[in-house]
């Protein structure tokens, strides 16, 4: 192989590799949600009778979400489910300000249950899901954990 012939195979090769490294290989990127709880575990707060936590979504792939829904799942001490509760586009808008998280961007809200029920005490933790659909109209979908501490 001629030298002229082996520099324009290594041209092509690093500049293939430079396009998918990049991420323009043509492919749409997808958005990705992290859900953070803080703290968490959640202290029982004796005062008001409350779980007190900030809920902290954050898009961290470059893609923004519309939101969805957002269903809390709470499981006893036997991690038996014994009450769901949905959030929908209003009561989103509500809790967070805005059912839009923009890429590489945050919603958070001021979160807390009430320790009204008889069977709160046996509480143990809350499962929550997000859904929503990102900028590239792909479903997204993701899930934290809520540890709640016995009081």
């Amino acid at each position: 192989m001629n030298k002229e012939k082996r520099m324009w195979i290594a041209l092509f090769l690093a500049l293939t590799l430079i396009i998918i490294l990049s991420g323009c290989s043509g492919l749409p990127k997808i958005a990705k949600i992290n859900i953070t709880i803080d703290p968490n575990p959640v202290p029982y707060s004796s005062e008001d009778g409350r779980y007190n936590c900030t809920l902290i979504l954050a898009e961290s792939n470059g893609v923004g979400v519309t939101l969805t829904s957002v269903r809390f799942d709470s499981y006893d001490q036997e991690e038996q489910l014994y009450y769901t509760q949905f959030l929908y586009e209003e009561d989103i808008i509500e809790w967070f300000g805005s059912n839009n998280i923009f890429a590489f961007s945050i919603l958070q809200s001021w979160t807390w249950w009430t320790s009204a029920s008889s069977s709160s005490s046996s509480r143990k933790y809350i499962a929550v899901t997000i859904e929503g659909v990102d900028d590239n109209n792909n479903p997204i979908e993701a899930t934290g954990r809520i540890n709640l501490l016995p009081h």
